[in-house]
């Protein structure tokens, strides 16, 4: 990892020779490049009889590439979390189709090898971290979340995982979604803490009024169920 300190305090991370070195090692030579990580069938899977399994081969192959691109993104590329989280839940049996969206993720990876992850902090005091759910979007209609805490510019800690249950609603969604970054949460607080520096808030960002209504007040808060099918 190359890590470069600007003048004016903002600190540069990259991993461009382990990504070329990603690419490299991929049997098959990665043409173009992508605008993005993933079309929107990124979750989208074939029932089991109309799948294509990939042979020993090629299935080590991916699971080597999958291995590569999730080393990086907990260290500078949180752009490719969301597409290296699915493949994860790949990696045992995948198929044609996975091959394919491992290959759209490398021609972005290709397209975009100089993107830095930049960070700034412009209040050691103030925590902010974003946290979503998309509702019933793995093929066993569990959710997905993902997280993301800067103190300023850019993401220093982040995570996109698929949920560990199946919920019943998107507020549910995001009520899991929240619990599944609890732990990192509380962990920046002690942490800024440790080091020296005064907390004066740690602020969640949700887009579900629904989700935040629970949160701050339990079971003094009710809502309607919203289904995926609705």
């Amino acid at each position: 990892m190359d890590i470069t300190y600007t003048d004016d305090g903002n600190a540069v991370f990259k991993m461009v020779n382990f990504l070329k070195r990603t690419l490299s090692d991929f049997p098959e030579e990665i043409r173009g490049t992508a605008v993005t990580p993933a079309t929107e069938k990124l979750f989208t899977v074939r029932a089991e009889d109309e799948r294509k399994i990939l042979e020993e081969k090629r299935a080590r192959a991916f699971h080597h590439a999958v291995a590569q691109l999730l080393f990086v993104t907990s260290r500078c590329r949180r752009d490719i979390q969301t597409a290296v989280a699915f493949l994860t839940t790949r990696v045992r049996k995948p198929d044609e189709d996975d091959w394919g969206k491992l290959k759209r993720l490398l021609k972005y990876v290709k397209g975009t090898l100089y993107l830095p992850l930049t960070l700034e902090a412009t209040d050691l005091g103030l925590l902010k971290w974003w946290v979503d759910a998309a509702f019933a979007v793995h093929p066993d209609y569990k959710s997905h979340s993902g997280g993301a805490f800067t103190l300023g510019k850019g993401i220093i800690m982040g995570g996109s995982k698929k949920q560990k249950i199946i919920t019943m609603s998107s507020t549910e969604a995001e009520i899991v979604g929240v619990d599944d970054f609890a732990g990192h949460i509380l962990w920046t607080n002690y942490f800024m803490e440790a080091q020296g520096f005064k907390r004066k808030e740690t602020i969640i960002y949700q887009d579900n009024q629904r989700a935040i209504l629970l949160e701050k007040n339990g079971r003094e808060s009710s809502g309607k169920r919203t289904n995926s099918h609705e």
